[in-house]
């Protein structure tokens, strides 16, 4: 009896060192002005609320936080850009992307606990 107690104590508080999982969700669309080197950043999804996006070069801003169905612009930028992009929750990666001509939609999700 005494070693079954303790191995679910033993296993309960292996299951609870584990936490809750969590769950980072992106997805928003650009699109990239080669002409006029700006690109409009339209947030979609976020886990956070917003879109977090981070620049190489001489975009302006070199960081743009833009909310749920909102659209920030970023100049300076066009065609090979790169950037990155997160949800700026905890834990979260800003993940590598390359801004192309025209519009795109991207998506990002990763489960961790």
């Amino acid at each position: 009896m005494f070693k079954a107690m303790a191995l679910i104590a033993t296993l309960a508080a292996t299951l609870a060192a584990c936490g809750p999982a969590r769950f980072d969700e992106l997805s928003y669309s650009v699109d990239v002005d080669g002409d006029q080197r700006v690109a409009l950043f339209t947030c979609r999804k976020s886990s956070s609320g917003q879109c977090v996006f981070r620049f190489d070069g001489n975009a302006s801003p070199a960081t743009a936080t833009v909310a749920v169905n909102e659209t920030g612009a970023v100049s300076g930028v066009g065609p090979g850009t790169s950037y990155c992009s997160t949800s700026g929750g905890d834990g979260a990666m800003c993940q590598a992307q390359t801004l192309q001509l025209g519009k795109q939609t991207i998506r990002h999700s990763k489960r961790s606990s």
